[in-house]
C-alpha cells in the first residue's frame, strides 16, 4: 500500500487537471444602460492607385455601416492639371463609390500639383503660390459641397512627420512650416464650404512635435481646429487607447480648444511584426474598438479596405526612392492589414466589423467578465446582440463560458462562431433554439475565439 506522502504529488497533479469553474456572463436585456456609443466607425483606403478601389466592394462595405471612409486625395487624381483648371473626373468617381456604401468621405489632402510644386522633393512643403493654392482648396471644397458628397472631415496632409515613407509627399521639419501650410489650407477650404470640418496633423507618431505645435498655434491665433488626428500601428489595444488620454490632456491646456474632437485616422496591428495567429486580427479589432469606446474616442478609421498592387508610374510625384519603396511595400512584401487582400478576397477582420455594425441601439451591462473573457451587449435592427471574445494567447487551452440571459423570454436565439481559419464561410451557426436554453450552451473559447449571440 502506498503511503500518503507518496500520493501527494499525484493528488496535486490530479487537482491541477480539474476543470476550472466556467465564466458566467449575465445580461438583462430588459434593463438598458444608455445608448450604444461605439466611436464612429470609419474605414480608410490607402493611396495606392487612381483606378477604382472602393467601387469593387461597395456591397460588402455597406454591410459594415461605416460612418465615413477616409480617402487619400493623392496627386494621381490630377484635380489641378494646369493653372486655374480643375478636373474632378477621377476623384468624383471614387467619392460616388464612397457614398454608395452609405458612408461620408473624409478627404486627406495629399496632393502636390506640379504647377504649384515644380520640383519633386518631400521637404518642399510650401506651394510656389499660396494664393493659388488657397483658390484650389476653395474650389475643391465648394465642388464637393455642391456635388452633395457630404465630406465629413478634411485632414491636412498624411503623416507629414515621415514624408514619402508614409505614402504621401509632405515632410515637415518644423512645426512653424506645418502651421503655416495648415492655416492657409483651411482658410481656402472654409471659403469653399463654411460648414467644413478641418483638422490634422494626421501624424505617424502621436508624440510628434507637430501635434503640440498645431494645438498651440490654433489656440493662440484662433485658427479653426475641429479635430486632432494621429496614427498608430500596434498589437496592443492598451497602447491604442493610451494615446487618447494623452492627446486630451494636451488639448485641455487650452480652454478655447475644449470642443476639438479626437480622431485616430489610421490604426491597425503592428505592420512590421504582426501577430499572425488566424484569430488574432478580428479579436484585436473587437478589443481595440471596445477600448476606444471606453475612452470616449470620437472616430477611429481602420486602415485599410483593400490591398492593391501599385504602378510606380502613378507616383511620379514621388522621388525615385519613394517610388521604389511604394512598389516594394505593396507589390512584394506580405500584407496583412486590409479587409480585402490583393485579389479581393475577404479577410476575417471584415466579420469583426460586421458584428460591431449591429450595435445601433440601446446598450446593456454585461456582468461576470473574468480575465481576458470580454463581452458587449446591445440592440440593433430589432434584435438583441451579445459579442463574447477571449483576448489572450496564454493560459488554459479552453475556457468555458456560460450565459445567463434575462429579459428575452420565449425568443429564439443563435450562437455563431467566427472561424478565421476556414477557407470559406468564416462564420458558422453552432446552436439555435429558445433563449432560455442558451444558458445550457457551453461556449468553449480557445485563444482569440469570438462568439456572436443574436436573440430574435
Amino acid at each position: 500500500m502506498k503511503s500518503i506522502a507518496s500520493l501527494v504529488p499525484l493528488l496535486g497533479f490530479t487537482l491541477g487537471l480539474a476543470a476550472a469553474e466556467p465564466v458566467r456572463l449575465r445580461v438583462d436585456f430588459s434593463k438598458p444602460e444608455g445608448v450604444w456609443n461605439m466611436p464612429a466607425l470609419a474605414l480608410g483606403q490607402g493611396g495606392l492607385q487612381s483606378e477604382p478601389m472602393i467601387e469593387p466592394h461597395v456591397k460588402e462595405l455597406r454591410q459594415l455601416r461605416p460612418a465615413t471612409i477616409r480617402l487619400f486625395l493623392s496627386e494621381y487624381y490630377r484635380i489641378y492639371p494646369k493653372h486655374d483648371t480643375y478636373d474632378w473626373t477621377k476623384l468624383d468617381r471614387e467619392l460616388r463609390a464612397i457614398r454608395a456604401t452609405g458612408a461620408r468621405p473624409t478627404l486627406v489632402l495629399a496632393m502636390k500639383p506640379p504647377v504649384l510644386y515644380p520640383r519633386v522633393d518631400h521637404f518642399l512643403v510650401h506651394p510656389n503660390n499660396y494664393d493659388e493654392w488657397e483658390r484650389l482648396c476653395e474650389a475643391l471644397a465648394r465642388h464637393c459641397r455642391d456635388a452633395g458628397f457630404g465630406v465629413a472631415a478634411w485632414e491636412v496632409c498624411n503623416e507629414p512627420d515621415i514624408g514619402e515613407s508614409g505614402g504621401t509627399p509632405h515632410y515637415f521639419r518644423t512645426a512653424e512650416d506645418y502651421n503655416r501650410f495648415y492655416t492657409r489650407t483651411v482658410a481656402g477650404l472654409l471659403r469653399g464650404d463654411p460648414e467644413a470640418r478641418v483638422g490634422g496633423p494626421a501624424v505617424a507618431s502621436a508624440d510628434s512635435f507637430l501635434v503640440e505645435g498645431l494645438i498651440a498655434h490654433c489656440a493662440a491665433r484662433n485658427v479653426p481646429l475641429h479635430f486632432l488626428s494621429w496614427h498608430l500601428y500596434s498589437d496592443s489595444p492598451a497602447a491604442h487607447a493610451a494615446n487618447i488620454a494623452k492627446q486630451r490632456a494636451r488639448l485641455a491646456r487650452f480652454p478655447a480648444l475644449r470642443d476639438v474632437k479626437l480622431f485616430i485616422s489610421e490604426w491597425n496591428m503592428d505592420l512590421m511584426r504582426p501577430n499572425l495567429a488566424p484569430g488574432f486580427q478580428p479579436c484585436f479589432v473587437l478589443e481595440t474598438m471596445r477600448r476606444y469606446a471606453e475612452a470616449k474616442l470620437d472616430m477611429a478609421a481602420y486602415f485599410h479596405i483593400r490591398d492593391c498592387f501599385v504602378d510606380p508610374a502613378d507616383f511620379d510625384w514621388m522621388s525615385p526612392g519613394g517610388r521604389r519603396f511604394m512598389a516594394h511595400w505593396w507589390n512584394t512584401m506580405p500584407q496583412y492589414s486590409a479587409l480585402f487582400d490583393h485579389h479581393g478576397r475577404v479577410r476575417p477582420a471584415w466579420y469583426a466589423f460586421r458584428f460591431l455594425g449591429q450595435f445601433k441601439g440601446e446598450r446593456y451591462a454585461v456582468e461576470g467578465e473574468e480575465g481576458n473573457i470580454r463581452a458587449i451587449a446591445g440592440d440593433g435592427d430589432g434584435y438583441k446582440h451579445l459579442l463574447v471574445w477571449r483576448y489572450e494567447d496564454s493560459g488554459p487551452d479552453e475556457v468555458e463560458v456560460r450565459l445567463d440571459l434575462a429579459g428575452v423570454p420565449g425568443r429564439r436565439g443563435r450562437v455563431v462562431k467566427l472561424d478565421p481559419a476556414a477557407p470559406v464561410n468564416n462564420i458558422q451557426v453552432i446552436h439555435y433554439g429558445r433563449s432560455e436554453a442558451l444558458g445550457n450552451v457551453s461556449l468553449k473559447l480557445r485563444y482569440w475565439d469570438v462568439r456572436w449571440i443574436e436573440i430574435e
